[in-house]
């Protein structure tokens, strides 16, 4: 018997589980779940595993007593007392359906209620070009916000600009340096005292006449780029002009890479822009009034142990400068001003410090810092023929997020950097990432997308219908299809939950596969093939493969990769 929802099924059982006699029924939740093979069923039930205790029964006693009360469905028992359910091929019709007139649509849910949920990233200090770590994480960034979207939540995405401090000043001077130097002012090495490592610090000091420079080594952004930009300085030549100057140039070449990378952002933020506003001044009185500065060694402190931190931290320096910390506090500040209900921030393994000390410091300010979530994106290794190409941002010795999409494209890029979790480090193959092969996952789902293309395409040259089906023609092998369809609005949710978009590459090289195995199928048996002379069997094929490359679609949407119609060696039946 065919029933119109999952939701049918579960007020059923829950009927059942009282009719039974069980008590206290949510700690048993939940009570349905997909289950771990396609094969066994439309959906599948454990409770009588977790009953057994309660009740006094053998869990396989338990499932068959449930699967007795629940007339009408389509039940089995299977091993020591898992309950499968089939819904019918009206079901899988229904399915069918849903997807090929949702289309873009299709896998949305309401899981998110509308929630307002902002994300922060890739955030890069706007002082070099893009490379390939903040490639990883506007990759998962873009994807993330995709993906929360089709929940159904309200979704924002932020670009935070470190156009302040000390950073900024490194670049003006990093400019200022090669300026000076182009005019033939030459530069000595001083060594004054050690760092906090313990080791020398070493100073670039300008000789001769004309402005006096002093740049500490380690702090000097080297790359060609800054030759480049210190050939646009002009006079008076400054730290302050050559900055300004920096940032006029690399944001706008920030903002080309990504708009190449398919990445958008609804607003950019600039921390100058909220230093100039008096919010972190704010801030500081905020803080004050509620207690929680105190002065020390000429320095404010924010007294955050009091609230669990490990260490106090400086807010502003002795030297009246705020530090890192204090514009951001208010930054995250103003995102809930704004009216966002929560907020996630993807941030480099560096500053995994960094995350208890920004929940210390909302909680201090009575904001809700449990709606506050940080994902630490680990490194990216980039390997080509098997051997590591190394990076390092101020030598310049660094693949830029350019240069990775030149050579191996926004679709592989995109894939590779979102296909692993984000708490792992990624080993890029660059050599995979070209091959057209199936070895090449994201090759292989966009290939199965244009085998389905291809046979659609054949289909309406030879003529033939591909309207309405007959839901009962459907066979095995198409139903399991539908279930690998279906999953995409689970996968949706799950992948939102648990701020992991790699979720949804593998459910689409899972629902890829499936399809895959589906067509060599109908190679290997005639009977088999979608395009068959039985117009009753012809359509329902065809009507099930096209709710695949649907979904096919909008999974590969939701990572930003595009799902092609022809490649260059699609096949068609």
């Amino acid at each position: 018997m065919s029933h119109s929802s999952e939701e049918d099924l579960r007020v059923h059982l829950l009927s059942a589980l009282q009719a039974l006699g069980v008590e206290n029924i949510p700690s048993v939740e939940p009570i349905l779940e997909p289950p771990a093979d396609l094969k066994f069923g439309d959906a599948t039930s454990s409770v009588a595993l977790r009953l057994a205790k309660q009740l006094k029964k053998p869990p396989r006693k338990i499932a068959d007593e449930l699967a007795a009360k629940l007339a009408g469905w389509t039940t089995s028992v299977a091993g020591a007392g898992f309950i499968n359910f089939d819904f019918g091929t009206s079901f899988a019709g229904g399915t069918i359906d849903q997807a090929r007139s949702g289309d873009a649509r299709f896998g949305a849910s309401g899981f998110g209620q509308s929630v307002k949920f902002l994300v922060e990233h890739t955030s890069a200090n706007p002082t070099g070009p893009l490379h390939i770590a903040h490639g990883r994480q506007a990759a998962i960034g873009d994807s993330l916000a995709r993906i929360l979207a089709h929940a159904g939540f309200t979704v924002g995405r932020e670009f935070y600009v470190n156009d302040a401090g000390n950073q900024i000043d490194n670049l003006g001077k990093s400019i200022l340096w090669r300026y000076l130097e182009s005019k033939g002012v030459t530069f000595a090495p001083e060594t004054r005292g050690l760092d906090e490592d313990r080791k020398p610090r070493v100073f670039l000091i300008s000789q001769g006449p004309g402005p006096k420079l002093e740049l500490e080594e380690k702090n000097a952004y080297r790359g060609d780029y800054i030759r480049d930009i210190a050939k646009r300085v002009n006079e008076p030549a400054t730290v302050v002009s050559c900055a300004r100057l920096g940032l006029e140039v690399l944001l706008p070449e920030i903002r080309k890479d990504l708009d190449q990378f398919r990445v958008t952002f609804d607003k950019w933020s600039s921390q100058a822009e909220l230093e100039a506003s008096g919010a972190v001044s704010e801030l500081m009185e905020t803080l004050k009034t509620k207690g929680h500065i105190q002065p020390k060694d000429g320095a404010l402190w924010i007294t955050s142990m009091a609230y669990g931190d490990t260490q106090d931290e400086v807010l502003v320096k002795s030297d009246g400068q705020f530090t890192y910390l204090a514009p951001d506090i208010a930054y995250h500040q103003e995102k809930f001003a704004r009216g966002w209900q929560r907020l996630v921030d993807l941030w480099g393994p560096d500053h995994h410090a960094h995350i208890l000390r920004m929940k210390t410091a909302l909680k201090m300010l009575g904001l809700p810092h449990e709606n506050f979530d940080v994902l630490i994106v680990q490194y990216c290794r980039l390997l080509k023929d098997g051997q590591e190409v190394k990076m390092g941002k101020r030598l310049a010795s660094y693949v830029t997020l350019r240069e990775l999409l030149e050579e191996v494209g926004v679709d592989a890029t995109r894939w590779f950097f979102a296909m692993r979790k984000t708490d792992s480090p990624l080993d890029f193959d660059m050599t995979l990432a070209v091959k057209q092969s199936a070895e090449n996952p994201v090759y292989y789902v966009q290939y199965a997308h244009a085998r389905i293309a291809s046979v659609l395409r054949k289909g309406r040259e030879r003529g033939l219908y591909l309207g309405p089906f007959d839901a009962s023609a459907l066979g095995p092998e198409e139903i399991l299809l539908v279930r690998h369809v279906r999953g995409l609005q689970r996968a949706v949710e799950r992948a939102a939950r648990d701020l992991d978009p790699s979720t949804i590459c593998t459910y689409a090289h899972g629902l890829a596969s499936a399809y895959q195995h589906y067509q060599t199928a109908g190679k290997n048996d005639p009977a088999k093939r979608i395009l068959i002379d039985d117009e009753r069997l012809r359509r329902a094929r065809l009507a099930t493969i096209s709710a695949v490359k649907v979904a096919l679609q909008n999974a590969l949407g939701l990572v930003g990769v595009e799902a092609p119609d022809r490649m260059h060696r699609d096949e068609e039946e």
